[in-house]
C-alpha cells in the first residue's frame, strides 16, 4: 500500500511538472505589469501568473494562521478538560461504596 501511494505521488508530481513546463512554454510573450503605483519590467506572462499564484497561496496561508492558532488552543483546552473528566470518571468507577446499615 505504501508503494502504491509513493508511486501515485510521484506520478502526480511528474504530471504537474510537465503541465507547468507546457504552460511556461506556451506563455512566453513578454508582458509589462502595471500595479497602479509601480510599473514592473517586461517578463514572460507565465512568470507573472506563477508569481501571482504563489503570492496568493502565501497570503492565504498567512491569513489563516491566526484562526488556526485559535483552533489549536481550543483543541488543547478541550483535550485537557477531557483528560480531567476521564480521570474523574475513573475515580468514580473505582470507588468502593459501603453498604448502608
Amino acid at each position: 500500500m505504501k508503494l502504491i501511494k509513493s508511486l501515485f505521488t510521484l506520478a502526480l508530481i511528474l504530471a504537474l511538472l510537465l503541465l507547468g513546463i507546457g504552460f511556461t512554454l506556451r506563455n512566453q510573450q513578454p508582458t509589462p505589469l502595471d500595479l497602479l503605483f509601480i510599473q514592473l519590467p517586461e517578463n514572460s506572462l507565465a512568470l507573472w501568473l506563477i508569481l501571482s499564484l504563489i503570492t496568493g497561496l502565501v497570503l492565504g496561508v498567512l491569513l489563516m494562521l491566526p484562526k488556526l492558532a485559535s483552533y489549536k488552543a481550543k483543541l488543547i483546552s478541550h483535550e485537557r478538560q477531557l483528560k480531567q473528566q476521564k480521570e474523574e470518571l475513573h475515580k468514580l468507577r473505582t470507588l468502593t461504596f459501603k453498604a448502608p446499615k
